[in-house]
């Protein structure tokens, strides 16, 4: 009886089985639910899976979907500072792990990625950066999927001194590269600083594949580096600028009151950071082993200083890589470097716990930081098509 009542449920579970594997619409539905990089192993269980997984249709609902859930945790790639072409994958549980390169589709040619937007990168070719841009490509480093996107020519506003990627699931399947073109590519020397220079918006739009001009030519002063820019809540930021893509318009950010008074004039490196649907702006001061945090309200009308965190390190040169906001303030972390190691400061306990040592590393210099802030590239593993 009992030998019975075990073959029955084992026919029982088959028949579940098969009813799950049989109903298309019912394996999608449970297939959202699991991560990007477990669905791409998936591919390999059958022909039905590999082309409901490798579909746009399904790739899109999954980055959709998983966007809504909660709180998604990003990974990093860290470039070395300097000529090496190298980067670290820091996974996006920041635990102690092991020193992982990532390596770039071999269908790329010396990738450089310029700027990144929920799990998709903008990537140009580090040998051509100092000739007229030509194309770049978009890239998702989880897939490993790319698609050249190749550059308009404009007889006045000749120089391309900005591209800029826009992508958000949960407004629209498609995204859209910003760039900024000037009449004039170089920096004028330090003494002339204070000269503007004229530029020019042109977004393209991945569902049309073409490009546009936006908005009216505007005047910006020569220093504004365009390369770094953080898109939120619908616009891409710079340093005290933002364009607002829906409205194509230029808008200056509120002034940070709270700086201290000498910021101006002191050594101090700064940086805009969007962690968990925040945008912060980030100062080390690295001579007072300070960082201050700030974070912009929703509507753009002023920064409030969220952290003053006094580091106590001694004189070993050290930088600041990334902010992560926690689900509660002493949950948020630092992402910070020093010679051979990643590390996280941990904001609430004021701890510091290691991430990755890479001092094994052929890249590895004594006594040296080797990633930097605007050489770090948070992303969120999906499957959104290129």
């Amino acid at each position: 009886m009992e030998a019975q009542k075990r073959e029955s449920c084992k026919y029982s579970n088959l028949e579940d089985k098969m009813t799950i594997t049989d109903n298309e619409d019912l394996l999608i539905e449970i297939l959202l639910y699991l991560p990007a990089k477990t669905l791409i192993r998936f591919k390999l269980v059958s022909k039905k899976w590999f082309f409901i997984i490798s579909g746009r249709h399904f790739s899109r609902r999954h980055s959709q979907h998983r966007h809504r859930l909660s709180k998604l945790e990003s990974s990093f790639l860290l470039r070395c500072l300097g000529d090496s072409p190298e980067y670290l994958y820091l996974q996006s549980k920041l635990q102690p792990q092991k020193s992982v390169r990532y390596h770039f589709s071999p269908s790329l040619i010396d990738p450089t990625i310029w700027s990144f937007s929920n799990g998709l990168f903008l990537l140009v070719n580090s040998s051509t950066i100092d000739e007229p841009l030509e194309y770049c490509h978009i890239y998702n480093p989880t897939t490993k999927q790319s698609k050249k996107i190749p550059l308009n020519t404009h007889e006045r506003f000749t120089f391309v001194i900005g591209l800029n990627l826009a992508f958000d699931p949960l407004k629209s399947p498609y995204y859209h590269i910003v760039c900024v073109r000037a009449t004039r590519k170089r920096r004028p020397p330090s003494f002339l600083r204070g000269w503007y220079r004229y530029c020019q918006i042109e977004v393209y739009e991945s569902g049309t594949d073409t490009w546009q001009l936006c908005g009216e030519p505007f005047l910006v002063p020569r220093d504004v580096d365009f390369n770094h820019g953080v898109y939120w809540e619908g616009g891409i930021h710079w340093d005290g600028i933002y364009f607002d893509l829906l409205e194509s318009s230029i808008c200056k950010h509120p002034e940070l009151v709270e700086l201290p008074e000498d910021a101006g004039i002191k050594n101090f490196q700064n940086n805009y950071v969007e962690s968990n649907g925040s945008l912060h702006y980030m100062a080390h001061f690295s001579e007072e082993n300070l960082v201050m945090v700030f974070e912009l309200q929703s509507n753009c009308s002023q920064w409030l200083l969220k952290y003053r965190i006094n580091l106590e390190r001694g004189s070993e040169p050290l930088s600041v890589l990334s902010f992560i906001r926690g689900e509660s303030e002493v949950d948020s972390m630092l992402v910070l470097c020093e010679p051979g190691k990643v590390i996280g400061y941990q904001i609430g306990e004021k701890s510091v716990k290691e991430l990755v040592d890479f001092t094994e590393e052929q890249f590895y210099k004594a006594q040296c930081v080797q990633f930097g802030s605007h050489s770090t590239f948070q992303f969120i593993e999906t499957l959104a098509p290129v």
